[in-house]
């Protein structure tokens, strides 16, 4: 009955059928594939991580600028200093948790052709493009080195293919109207404005003065200063700009970077927790504002999600 039902219907009436039964995204099967490569490589870099403490004591060491720092001695992380491993170790313990879990369930409902699954899975890999840039570029040379150029090359490629596929304009159609778009604008704005001026003030008075900044440690430069003003703080005006003037590219960039930074904001706070138990020395006041705005991003993260229809 289904068939003669289906060959009696006009080309018009196929078509809306066809319509309500299609998916509202198109997958992006290299994405999906790429995406299906991290989760082991993630899981593999991550738990070594955690689970990889190993024996020895933290000791001292004098970088090249005269500054002595404690570097952790065991673990992965031996090479690396208190401080660092102990973001590095609240990083994996978010990959493990939170983020390899969201990109599954990102994977998941991209492959039946969900929005919210595509925008879940284009923000979660912004997540691990960010975490594993910083790890080619700041993390102490170790045996998993070349575990985290293959999972920045391929979040690299497949966060730019993903928002390549992207379609802005559906994004936009599917907003509900309990989308808070002035709240999250203000918000972008707020991220903004904090970033620029916490590490504009770590860096501007050190690189006229030839003096190392607070936290360079054993590092060679500022990485996390380098990707937050030349890429996180640009793309948080511009996506405000545009939800502002309620442009479609403003809603799908603030979906995107919301979901990215529901996982980076509980790496955040993952981060200052480890240091916190490690016995590292921690600026209250900023630690305190990178909580709330980290919360903030979950919570704006969730909103979003729950106010885009599939």
């Amino acid at each position: 009955m289904a068939v003669w039902f289906w060959a009696d219907c006009s080309p018009q009436s196929r078509l809306k059928l066809e319509s309500i039964h299609a998916p509202i995204a198109k997958p992006n099967n290299i994405v999906i594939r790429l995406a299906l490569i991290i989760i082991p490589l993630a899981l593999l870099a991550a738990g070594a991580g955690v689970f990889w403490q190993g024996t020895g004591e933290p000791y001292p060491f004098e970088t090249l600028r005269g500054e002595t720092v404690m570097i952790r001695g065991h673990g992965l992380y031996r090479y690396d200093t208190v401080n660092s491993s102990s973001q590095e170790l609240g990083q994996d313990i978010v990959t493990l948790l939170i983020g390899t879990p969201l990109l599954i369930a990102g994977i998941v409902l991209s492959r039946k052709g969900t929005l919210r699954g595509q925008l879940l899975l284009t923000g979660v890999l912004g997540y691990f493009l960010y975490t594993y840039a910083s790890m080619c570029f700041l993390t102490a040379f170790n045996p998993f080195f070349l575990v985290y150029v293959a999972l920045f090359s391929l979040s690299l490629f497949g966060f730019i293919l993903s928002m390549k596929n992207l379609d802005v304009d559906e994004v936009a159609s599917h907003i509900q109207d309990g989308f808070p778009r002035r709240a999250i604008a203000t918000y972008f704005i707020i991220v903004a404005v904090f970033l620029t001026l916490a590490w504009l003030g770590l860096v501007a008075s050190p690189s006229l003065t030839w003096t190392p900044p607070n936290g360079l440690e054993s590092a060679i430069t500022m990485v996390i200063q380098a990707l937050d003003l030349g890429i996180i703080v640009p793309t948080a005006f511009i996506t405000a700009s545009l939800l502002i003037k309620k442009q479609a590219w403003g809603y799908a960039l603030s979906s995107v970077m919301l979901l990215k930074i529901l996982t980076m904001g509980a790496a955040l706070i993952s981060m200052i927790i480890v240091q916190f138990l490690a016995g590292v020395k921690i600026d209250p006041i900023v630690s305190i504002i990178f909580i709330l705005i980290s919360i903030s991003g979950i919570i704006f993260g969730i909103l979003a999600l729950r106010n885009i229809r599939d």
